[in-house]
């Protein structure tokens, strides 16, 4: 199960593991199908941009770990800032921990420390953790150095931004999905007029998604597209 918390975090319906358009990133995405399933005593940090899937791939690591039927506690820290750290309490007896955005804890002493210790708990345990951030964990402005050690004992990966093959993949699923059609000269037209990352795309085709409800059409024509944007 996923871990409740004392806020109404949910994961994303889209954030799945089986969406993800690995492109470069085939071996992180391998690695945490494995987690998911029965890897145990991992310790994971992942990198990448704005919009460049790092939410997308813990929130899916979350889902296809309830379906596996493992424990799983989903950590936006960037929405978790604001409360207590206390709420980490007893995490440690999760199977695996997907701690979101560990940026936005750096130079709060209570929550490095909270985050400390509870690393500390769930290594003991056996516990799989899996963190991420928009920079390296040797480039976090993090004040406790010793939780900065901790998070640079396992694997490390950048996330690689995908190509316009991959894409164009991802536009056009994530459209098959909402029940829209987007032509691949339509999704072009995206990736030279709009900025390229995943996260922004996405979004894009959230609105449009909107405005094609509200007007009750299925297909994403260029002019349709153009005049929404």
């Amino acid at each position: 199960m996923t871990r409740q918390l004392p806020l109404p975090v949910e994961l994303a319906p889209q954030a799945d593991l089986a969406d993800f358009i690995a492109g470069d990133n085939r071996q992180l995405l391998d690695l945490l199908q494995r987690i998911a399933a029965d890897s145990n005593d991992e310790i994971l940090f992942i990198s990448g941009g704005p919009g460049s899937g790092k939410t997308h791939l813990l929130m899916g690591l979350c889902r296809r770990a309830e379906q596996q039927g493992r424990s799983c506690a989903y950590l936006p820290l960037d929405e978790l800032r604001t409360l207590s750290p206390a709420l980490l309490a007893g995490m440690e007896a999760m199977d695996i921990l997907a701690v979101d955005g560990v940026q936005h804890i750096a130079g709060r002493d209570d929550w490095e420390e909270a985050l400390f210790i509870l690393f500390n708990l769930a290594r003991d345990a056996g516990r799989s953790l899996v963190f991420s951030a928009d920079r390296g964990p040797k480039q976090l402005a993090l004040a406790l150095p010793d939780l900065r050690s901790r998070l640079s004992w396992g694997s490390s990966y950048r996330l690689q931004p995908l190509d316009d093959t991959g894409l164009m993949e991802l536009l056009q699923t994530q459209a098959q999905k909402r029940g829209l059609q987007l032509k691949p000269k339509v999704a072009q037209w995206l990736l030279r007029h709009c900025s390229r990352s995943p996260g922004n795309l996405l979004g894009i085709l959230g609105r449009l998604d909107q405005k094609a409800l509200a007007e009750k059409r299925h297909n994403l024509s260029l002019p349709f597209v153009q005049s929404c944007l």
